[in-house]
Order: structure tokens, then sequence, then C-alpha cells
């Protein structure tokens, strides 16, 4: 990659570096804390879909704030909110008031994502876009490990967790605030309704959709299971860690697989795969054999992470490239609409079955999606391979990566068209 456009991309990168790091760690913290205080699992749940409730708000409503104020000083409010909301946690347990904590810190989480992704949109040009991306999602995830190690060498009944992430929220406004950059112009593009985007692609939208059912409660119920199976904090801090790690070394070679063939028949792999890991899970207690767990946890986060950029790249040989944008965007709310359901499905499987039922609910998941993608293969026929389009490692955080998708002939930005800041969609 050019120095010169690395250089640019420097300050969101870190930024995102940063505060991905007191991310990662507060998302598992925030679930051991409500286990420990035994708070109910429908509560727990409930937490966590208040998250992904405000992150999907903040990154489809928070793009005209950011406009009208411009970057710096949008990122700068949301970080402060973040850190607000990270010492709020800390020094006022209260499970009805976590609830309205976390809807708020999704919803500054979603627009802090916006800024960060336009950021990096405005300063690239569209020939390195794809290399961005993964080094965005590489970033990221390397980020969320390093949270869940920080978090082993603390204790989650003190404020000293809560006040890192405070930190790295806190601490990551430094590298944005001492550079610049242009407002993003961005091309209008053809707008996609849910309904004609399940007409246009089935497949896409439905893994989409069961992909947020499935990664939001990994992210906000997984460190539970682990809990109520007996396992020490250091030790749940190790399985997130192998599942982010998992995720974000398999997420290329899934998707490369995914050209050369069918990506329904990877897309049934890989939920074949969630459905056969779910199974060993319910056969053995994961406490009692840490290295087992470890290996199936990895696996588990490699799967569940591939099949969101798989869904995508299968709505892009579906779609016509002026609808790219559109679909991706559609596809992001699909996969938020399953975000924001899954941590209220889980718990019941939970509540009627135990702590097992987690990976219960997960093999149902998987199973449905499963019939679904064979009764698909068998009444639409596949793209052709030559057909595909080339695929790109993405992570749902905000509808500006499918801006910066290079699938999308996206124009480099000083050739877009401008608009008037209340006309500017992001």
């Amino acid at each position: 990659m050019p120095r010169a456009a690395l250089s640019s991309l420097a300050s969101p990168l870190i930024s995102l570096l940063i505060y991905s790091v007191g991310h990662g760690l507060l998302t598992t913290l925030l679930t051991l804390r409500l286990a420990e205080e035994q708070v109910s699992v429908t509560l727990i749940g409930l937490v966590s879909t208040a998250y992904f409730a405000g992150l999907m708000a903040g990154t489809f409503i928070n793009s005209k704030l950011i406009v009208r104020v411009g970057h710096i000083r949008a990122y700068a409010a949301y970080a402060s909110i973040l850190c607000s909301l990270a010492l709020l946690y800390g020094l006022f347990f209260s499970p009805g008031s976590w609830i309205l904590f976390r809807l708020l810190g999704g919803f500054a989480a979603g627009g802090l994502f916006v800024v960060i992704e336009s950021w990096i949109m405005v300063s690239s040009p569209v020939r390195l876009r794809g290399r961005l991306m993964a080094l965005y999602m590489v970033l990221f995830y390397a980020a969320m490990v390093l949270g869940q190690l920080l978090l082993k060498q603390m204790d989650i009944l003190e404020l000293l967790p809560f006040v890192v992430a405070g930190l790295a929220a806190s601490l990551s406004v430094i590298p944005l605030a001492l550079s610049r950059v242009d407002m993003p112009r961005f091309e209008r593009h053809e707008k996609l309704s849910i309904p004609t985007l399940i007409r246009l692609t089935p497949t896409a939208v439905f893994a989409c959709f069961a992909s947020g059912l499935t990664l939001s409660v990994a992210y906000g119920l997984l460190p539970l299971f682990f809990a109520k199976e007996g396992m020490a904090n250091e030790d749940i801090a190790d399985m997130v860690a192998f599942m982010i790690l998992g995720g974000m070394c398999l997420q290329y070679p899934l998707g490369r697989l995914s050209d050369r063939f069918d990506r329904r028949l990877v897309l049934l792999g890989l939920f074949g795969a969630i459905l056969a890991v779910s199974l060993v899970f319910m056969m053995f207690n994961t406490a009692s054999n840490v290295g087992l767990a470890s290996l199936m946890v990895a696996c588990f986060g490699g799967v569940i992470f591939a099949v969101y950029p798989i869904s995508l790249s299968q709505a892009c040989d579906e779609l016509n490239p002026s609808q790219v944008i559109a679909g991706n965007q559609g596809l992001l709310l699909c996969y938020s609409i399953g975000a924001m359901s899954g941590p209220i499905l889980a718990p019941l499987f939970m509540n009627a079955l135990g702590a097992k039922g987690m990976f219960i609910y997960f093999g149902t998941i998987a199973g449905l999606t499963v019939l679904f993608l064979i009764w698909r293969r068998a009444v639409r026929a596949p793209v052709p391979i030559e057909e595909h389009v080339a695929f790109s490692a993405t992570t749902p955080n905000s509808p500006v990566m499918a801006e910066l998708d290079p699938r999308s002939e996206a124009l480099e930005p000083e050739e877009n068209i401008e608009e008037e800041p209340d006309k500017l969609k992001v």
C-alpha cells in the first residue's frame, strides 16, 4: 500500500484501534458483571439488544449531524458520551439503567463508526479500498482481542476496568483531533426496498439476518454461557479472544473459497459447521476441557464471522452494479434486525434448557438456515463462477462500508457530486 495513502489514513485507523480495545473489553465485562450479580438471563439479553438497537439507529441517522458539525467535533462528542457511559457503568449498577446506557452507547458507537469509515472513504483512492477494508477489519478484531487480554488482568467487580474502557474512548479522540479532512461527498444511488431486495437476492437477505441472530449472541451472551458452565473469568476472556481470532483469521480464506464455488454452497457449509460445533458444545462441559473449548470456539468464530461478508458477496453477484451500495446498506439493516432479535430469543432457550440452551439456539438457527439454503439451491441456478465478483472482507459496523466496497464502482472523492448538507446520505 502506498506510503502517502497509509499516512493520510493513519489518524482514523489509530483512533479505531484505541477505541476498539476499550470496546472489546467493555462488551465482555458488562456480561460477566451482570452474571456475577446474578441478573436474569432475560435482562442480560435486553442489555445486549439495547446496544444493537442503538448501533443501528446511530449508523443510519447520525450522518446529517456529522456533516453539520464536522468529523472531529462529531467524533469528540460521541467519544465523550462513550467515556461517560463507561464510568457510569462502574459507578452505578442497575440493570434497568444499564439498558438505557447501552442504548445510548450503541447510538454513540454507531456515529463513531460512521465518522471513522467516512473519513477513510474520503481519504482513500478507489483502487486501494479492498485492501483498506481488510486492514480495517484486522485492526478492529485485533484490538478487540487485546481488550480481552486486558480484562484478564482486572477484577470485574472493581471500577478499574470501566475506567480503562472510558480512557480508551477518550484517548481515541487525540489522533483525529490533530488531523483534518474534507467533508465527504457521495453520489446518489438507486434505492432498494427490503421486499425488492428479498426478491433479487433472497439467500443474502436470509443469511445476513441469520448472521445478526448468531453474531450478536456470540458477542453479547457467549461469556454468560461460559460463566454458567463454571469457567473462571480469566478463561472466559480467553474464549472470547479465541473466537475473535478465529473470525479474523478465517474470514478471508473462506471468502476466497466462495469466489471459486457457488457461494450458497459455501454458506451451507458454514451453517453446517455452526450446527456441528453447537452439537459438540452440547455434549461436554467446557470448564473441564478448556483446550477443546478453545479449539471449538475458534472454529465457531471463524465461521460465524465469515457469514456476513460472504452474504454481501452473494448479493453483489446477483445485483446490478448500480444496486450494490443500496443493496449492501439494506443487508446491513437485515443484519441489524437479526442482531436486535438474537439477544431476546437466546435467553428463552437458556431459561428453558439451561446454559446449553444457548448452543441449542445456535444449532436451531443454523439448522433452519441450512434447510433454506438447500431449498434455494433447488429452485434457482447458481451464479456462474466467472461472473463472481471478488470477495471483500468487511465488518457489519456502518452503512459507509457499502461506499468503501470496491465492488460498488464508487467514484474518487474529488470526482463525486457535491450535495447540500441536508441531502447528504452516508
